[in-house]
């Protein structure tokens, strides 16, 4: 889950921008999770809020953390950016403890070997209104595509996030590079992520693009909801 959710983010990087926008769009992601479900996305400053049925999830590039309520539980968590990094590397270091077939799967993430490449097809499709250009992405444990406009300003608060990415390691870090090399604002992405026998697919669509404020309420935890401590990542075991 907390992979899916550094690919989410890595996704929604190059849509930040000068003007606040509200990004409306149909997404999934998993192991063969849940269906598609419907998000709305709002891009304010150095905020991006996601809001759907059952969470929320606010990225502050300013303060470097990232809020993460549940709504069913009613609960919400916070993570910086460092925290999220160190989890990463504990994870990394408890690589040698697991089984086999579990450290297969965990080890292509974390693999800085192999670049991921960047091609733009040619091909062009409307989607939310816009004409977009396809761009596809294929390297390490990644895969997949990203369908771009140029109708919809890219801003500069991009390169904060650019920032934020080269600090981190392993494919994912490859994975940003890649996204930084792309034109254009994002209106559909599929990435496919392999890890050992299994594939993880995050995939969104914009469905509505428009320029408007957030609410001040979709960049806070909903009211009444109960703050949680992070569980700590498993450590390396004995050896």
């Amino acid at each position: 889950m907390r992979t899916l959710l550094v690919l989410g983010l890595l996704v929604l990087a190059s849509t930040v921008g000068a003007k606040d926008l509200v990004v409306r769009q149909r997404s999934t992601g998993g192991f063969g999770g849940p269906g598609p479900s419907e998000e709305t996305v709002y891009l304010a400053g150095d905020k991006i809020a996601t809001d759907s049925r059952t969470a929320r999830t606010i990225v502050d590039l300013d303060q470097r953390t990232i809020t993460s309520a549940d709504k069913a539980k009613k609960t919400y968590t916070v993570i910086t950016f460092d925290e999220l990094t160190a989890q990463m590397d504990v994870l990394k270091k408890s690589l040698d403890t697991l089984p086999p077939e579990a450290r297969k799967q965990m080890g292509a993430l974390f693999d800085e070997g192999e670049p991921v490449a960047v091609k733009q097809t040619g091909k062009t499709a409307e989607i939310a209104g816009y004409t977009a250009n396809e761009y596809a992405l294929s390297g390490g444990p990644y895969s997949g595509s990203v369908w771009t406009t140029d109708a919809i300003p890219t801003p500069a608060t991009f390169q904060k996030w650019k920032g934020i990415e080269q600090s981190r390691g392993g494919a994912a870090r490859r994975l940003g590079d890649a996204m930084a090399q792309i034109k254009g604002f994002p209106l559909r992405t599929r990435i496919e992520t392999r890890t050992g026998g299994q594939t993880m697919v995050l995939s969104n669509e914009v469905l509505e693009v428009k320029e408007a404020g957030a609410p001040p309420e979709m960049l806070a935890p909903p009211a009444g909801f109960t703050k949680q401590a992070m569980a700590a990542p498993p450590g390396p075991g004995p050896r």
